[in-house]
């Protein structure tokens, strides 16, 4: 069995590294290439529907919901809670601002 010198693993090393980035930046081409391709025929193939218009929904006559409320209160009090997570906190009134 031969004796490889330092010089002679460190070659080898370096050229395997190269060799193997070299095929990974062919295969990342490759791939980038094809999903242009793919990706360019499906834009020209598809034409757009027209858009509708979207319903506007109005917040302000929103009816109040005792769950949103619910929600909305776990939230506030966790968000207060943030900085001292052992801090007892309690809610004294609940009041909805439009």
């Amino acid at each position: 069995m031969e004796s490889i010198s330092i010089m002679d693993g460190l070659m080898l090393t370096i050229v395997s590294m190269l060799t193997v980035f070299s095929v990974l930046l062919v295969l990342w081409g490759l791939t980038e290439m094809i999903a242009k391709l793919v990706n360019g025929s499906q834009k020209v193939e598809s034409t757009p529907a027209p858009a509708k218009p979207k319903p506007t929904v109005n917040t302000n006559n929103l009816a109040p919901n005792k769950k949103h409320q619910q929600v909305a209160e776990l939230v506030a009090l966790a968000l207060a809670s943030e900085d001292e997570p052992n801090k007892k906190l309690e809610i004294q009134e609940s009041k909805r601002i439009k």
